[in-house]
């Protein structure tokens, strides 16, 4: 391999890694937005939200859930699916 091709292949590891910290981290925070806003314990969240000083659960963070969860997942995915992906054979 050529040092570029080398430079080439570290540089989308490093590219993978970074996607897929952002996206678990997109993930986690979607996830905890749409647990937050949970519906059978609303009473409890608001009561601790007041508490703590903390927005109390509202359309607005279910929907910031609803956002976050699935663009967290679809780039977890893609860093990992890119891992695993072949590349195709050169056509001269």
């Amino acid at each position: 391999l050529l040092l570029n091709e080398v430079n080439a292949i570290y540089m989308k590891k490093s590219h993978r890694r970074l996607v897929g910290g952002v996206g678990a981290f997109t993930l986690v925070f979607g996830l905890l937005c749409l647990n937050y806003t949970m519906m059978r314990n609303t009473e409890h969240h608001t009561r601790i939200a007041q508490q703590r000083g903390w927005p109390s659960p509202s359309r607005g963070i279910v929907y910031l859930g609803m956002v976050f969860a699935p663009l967290g997942a679809g780039l977890v995915g893609f860093a990992l699916g890119g891992r695993r992906a072949v590349p195709l054979p050169e056509t001269e």
